[in-house]
């Protein structure tokens, strides 16, 4: 009989759990000590604050540091840390209402591009100087993250704002509703990740697909989404839809009626935008079989750690197979089998991540 070797003496590897980051919360005087002393000073220094606003070669941090001093505050951490010109973050850490207001009160000497707030607790007076400060026309991204206080739609109205991350806001379908109805049509990201979103959220959204947008990334993991229902609108919304002869043809005849509209505005010497004109689909051609796209600029839909179940797999199969080469949607940890996730990984390749 072969000799067995000694059980082995090694003892398990032990496993590191994850260190994350502990919340810290800056201390700083009560608002109300704030307030009174930050008005006092503008009422006091109205001239010297309006030439620290012309002065567009000095940063906005000097002025900042320059009215802290005066007010004999001290500068909150984030501004004394930061080093991108462009972008501020404040993550895990109280933002108090002074600090918010020097920096709305400068913003026009800044290169700011974006600002990310995340687990802040704010006051609703604090978030009522953040939706200021996100109105800043230079400001096209907006990270309001984990501030379940934050009403979201103060910033659909925001033209400027082409990058919306509202993940984690406790975010329900009442609001998105209004929120979508009510949302410009620049928006090339949208994050709604960790919220209560489900169908009549989400059929909101698909309708404001419907029409005009730029939407490339749509972000809905970790909601309220429960089966294939909850996302049929939206799943109808992008990608190729299969025509008929007769319907490409209709196509054509827009494409010829636009063409003579064009030609009429240059003969008349008029002036014309898009809105004026005929809208033809776009379509492709593909083993020779037409179709029209519908939102072929959107390129990624995350609907991750959602709950969507084996009875949806037919049905998800047949969406993702109007996907554009492009396009692609993120399925991970909802409750397929794992043979349905491998089917569809092997079938959809890049297009899917299951």
């Amino acid at each position: 009989m072969k000799k067995q070797p000694p059980p082995s003496t090694q003892q398990p590897q032990q496993i590191q759990s994850r260190i994350i980051q502990k919340e810290v919360f800056w201390v700083y005087q009560p608002q109300s000590v704030q307030q009174s002393a930050f008005e006092q000073y503008l009422t006091l220094n109205q001239k010297e604050i309006y030439n620290l606003q012309q002065q567009q070669q000095v940063g906005y941090m000097e002025n900042i540091q320059q009215v802290s001093n005066s007010i004999n505050n001290h500068l909150h951490p984030c501004l004394q840390n930061n080093t991108q010109d462009q972008f501020l973050r404040f993550n895990s850490v109280n933002v108090d209402w002074l600090t918010l207001k020097l920096i709305h009160l400068f913003i026009n000497n800044s290169n700011l591009m974006a600002i990310d707030f995340r687990h802040n607790r704010f006051t609703i007076q604090e978030l009522d100087v953040v939706y200021q400060i996100f109105a800043f026309q230079r400001i096209t991204k907006a990270f309001i993250e984990y501030n379940p206080n934050v009403n979201i739609l103060k910033l659909s109205p925001l033209y400027n704002l082409e990058f919306i991350y509202l993940r984690g806001n406790e975010i329900e379908n009442n609001a998105i509703v209004q929120f979508m109805a009510g949302l410009h049509n620049r928006v090339r990201v949208l994050e709604l990740g960790v919220n209560k979103i489900s169908q009549e959220g989400v059929d909101a959204i698909a309708e404001y697909m419907g029409k005009h947008n730029v939407l490339e990334y749509l972000g809905l993991a970790q909601n309220s989404i429960k089966s294939f229902q909850d996302i049929k609108l939206l799943a109808n919304s992008f990608g190729k839809n299969r025509i008929t002869a007769e319907e490409f043809s209709k196509i054509q005849e827009l494409e010829q009626q636009r063409e003579l509209q064009v030609q009429k505005f240059q003969k008349q010497k008029k002036k014309y935008t898009e809105e004026m004109l005929i809208q033809v689909p776009p379509y492709v051609k593909i083993d020779n079989f037409n179709y029209t796209l519908q939102n072929p600029q959107f390129k990624l839909l995350n609907l991750s750690d959602n709950q969507m179940v084996e009875q949806d797999r037919d049905q998800i199969d047949k969406f993702l197979s109007r996907l554009l080469d492009t396009q692609s949607v993120v399925l991970t940890n909802n409750l397929f089998e794992h043979s349905t996730r491998a089917k569809l990984r092997k079938k959809y390749k890049k297009c899917v991540v299951i």
